[in-house]
């Protein structure tokens, strides 16, 4: 993988969403994320594999706070 990995913010921002919809797609295992930093406590993001990954699950869906 040649593709820098980038934090939740940032994935979200080039992905037109927001940062706790990253968060939650990645918990529920329909985006891929990377442990990173001491004791793998953060994630990081490729975008192009999230992508991808929202490419091959067109049933997902934002769910709006009411």
């Amino acid at each position: 993988m040649s593709e820098q990995l980038v934090d939740a913010a940032t994935a979200a921002q080039q992905l037109g969403m927001t940062r706790s919809s990253v968060y939650r797609l990645a918990k529920a295992m329909k985006i891929p994320s990377y442990s990173a930093g001491p004791g793998l406590t953060g994630v990081r993001f490729s975008v192009s594999e999230v992508k991808e990954a929202l490419r091959r699950r067109p049933a997902i869906e934002e769910k709006t706070a009411v």
